[in-house]
Order: structure tokens, then C-alpha cells, then sequence
């Protein structure tokens, strides 16, 4: 319908097709509601020039701009202690936002200790004598290519499942996603549009909501 028709319809009956609108049936509101899906996260990499972080799931890959705290943290002598957990994910077509919360153990980093020091001054708060950081990620999704986990040699301590919440976009659940850009040459090296990918073994952590 013309934009012109459509603003010369009597306000009656504008008002009747609005009023229709609310006796969509339930398939139609199952369609336009948010959705979930399971994903199962189990490769972390660096790109080298330490500025995006690339996480390959079961159903999608993940890009990540890299947050300057968690660059911070990725770079610290410390880092190997950190157990890692990440949550409220939300996807808006290609777009994706999340959290992390990076605990550090207060057995890891005692009272006066260099290591408790040094995880302080990079930010970490003091948690019932453990220290966390938390903070938010923001990227792209990627259908997957031929670039799979088993195909990388370091991971997480094990697979982590995450829930995504799938909002819905203008076009509704059409949005196509793009090809992953994440490439393997011969020798098996990986590389992300020129740059090399480096895999980070982290530890992992479940949050229990309270």
C-alpha cells in the first residue's frame, strides 16, 4: 500500500487494522518473539596484533573486539590462574554483545603477595577475598567455515556452553549471516583477513545465578 493511501484512511478504520493486529495467531507470535539457542564455545584466539578476539563455536563463529582491560589481563604474568566465564549473550542479526566475568582466587593471590599487587592495579575488585574483573564484549557472528575446534590445537579446559538470546531484527529471523573470514593455510596455521591467530588456553567457570 502507497504511503499517501495509507495516510488517507479514515482514523476508524486505521484504528480497526490496529486492533486486528492483536489477534495474531499463535505461530505468528511464536515467530515475532525473541529466541534462544545452545552454543558450545571451545577454541579462544589472539589475533597478533592483540586487538580482536576470535572464539569458534559449534553453530557460529565468533569476533570479538578486544576490550583494554581484558588485553590487560591476556598480557599478565597472572593470566594462567584466571578462570574465565562468559554470559548474557545477545545476537541482533550479525551483531553480537556479551559479558565476562575473570576470577582470580584468593589461594592464586594472597594477601601481599606481587600477584594480588599487580591483578589490583590492573583493575581486579576484592570479592570475599577472591578478585574478579568483569566487563562487556561487543563483535560479529559468522556462519562457520571448514575451520573447525578439533582443528586447532589448544581450547578451553573444556567445551563451555553459553545460551544466546536471538533478538529479532527488522527483517524478522531472515538476517543472513556472512562466510567466517577465518582462514587456515597449509601448515595448518591459522589467520584472520592477513592478521595470524594465536589460541589462548583458558580455564573456564560456570556463573550460578543467585
Amino acid at each position: 500500500m502507497k504511503r499517501r493511501t495509507f495516510l488517507a484512511l479514515p482514523a476508524v478504520a486505521a484504528s480497526g487494522m490496529l486492533a486486528g493486529c492483536s489477534n495474531f495467531g499463535p505461530v505468528t507470535k511464536a515467530w515475532m518473539k525473541d529466541s534462544e539457542y545452545d552454543e558450545t564455545l571451545s577454541t579462544f584466539l589472539i589475533t597478533a596484533d592483540g586487538k580482536q578476539l576470535v572464539v569458534l563455536g559449534k553453530k557460529y563463529h565468533y569476533i570479538f573486539e578486544m576490550p583494554p582491560s581484558l588485553a590487560t589481563v591476556l598480557n599478565a604474568p597472572y593470566r594462567p590462574k584466571i578462570h574465565t566465564a562468559f554470559n548474557d549473550f545477545e545476537a541482533h542479526g550479525d551483531e553480537i554483545t556479551g559479558r565476562y566475568t575473570m576470577r582470580l582466587d584468593d589461594s592464586d593471590a594472597p594477601a601481599g603477595s606481587d600477584v594480588r599487587e599487580r591483578a589490583l592495579a590492573d583493575g581486579f575488585k576484592q570479592k570475599r577475598g577472591d578478585l574478579t574483573s568483569k566487563g562487556a564484549i561487543s563483535g560479529k557472528r559468522y556462519l562457520p567455515n571448514d575451520v573447525t575446534p578439533s582443528s586447532v590445537p589448544q581450547a578451553f579446559n573444556r567445551p563451555y556452553e553459553v545460551k544466546v538470546t536471538d533478538k529479532l531484527t527488522a527483517v524478522g529471523r531472515g538476517a543472513k549471516l556472512a562466510l567466517s573470514p577465518i582462514a587456515m593455510a597449509a601448515d595448518g596455521a591459522l589467520g584472520l583477513l592477513g592478521l595470524a591467530l594465536f589460541p589462548i588456553a583458558l580455564t573456564t567457570f560456570i556463573i550460578v545465578a543467585s
